[in-house]
């Protein structure tokens, strides 16, 4: 069995050693360029173009004001602060006759 075993090493150096540099050549890079590497592109954020919003439409009247102020009622006291309004802002005037008032505006949209 030692006699054997004798002869198979020889062998099998005669075999390994020319397949031994096949194995290694696909490990290697062969170019020169190994330790380049490519740049990243960069990341352009694309422009944005504001939408102008069409204004929103303004709602006048009593019952506009109404809506927006906590107590109501104080509205018809004439003894209410300022902060209620004084009544001018809700009556529509003439526009041949400034002086004269018109009408009572209750609900008024004006865009």
């Amino acid at each position: 069995m030692k006699g054997q075993r004798h002869r198979l090493i020889p062998s099998l150096i005669l075999i390994g050693f020319p397949l031994l540099p096949i194995g290694t050549s696909r490990a290697q890079q062969v170019s020169q360029d190994a330790d380049f590497v490519a740049p990243r592109p960069r990341v352009q954020k694309p422009e944005t173009i504001p939408i102008e919003k069409p204004a929103a439409p303004d709602i006048t009247g009593i019952v506009a004001q109404a809506f927006k102020i906590k107590k109501p009622l104080q509205m018809i006291n004439p003894l209410a602060s300022a902060k209620y309004g004084d009544g001018n802002d809700n009556v529509s005037w003439d526009p041949d006759k400034p002086e004269k008032p018109k009408g009572i505006i209750l609900l008024g949209i004006q865009w």
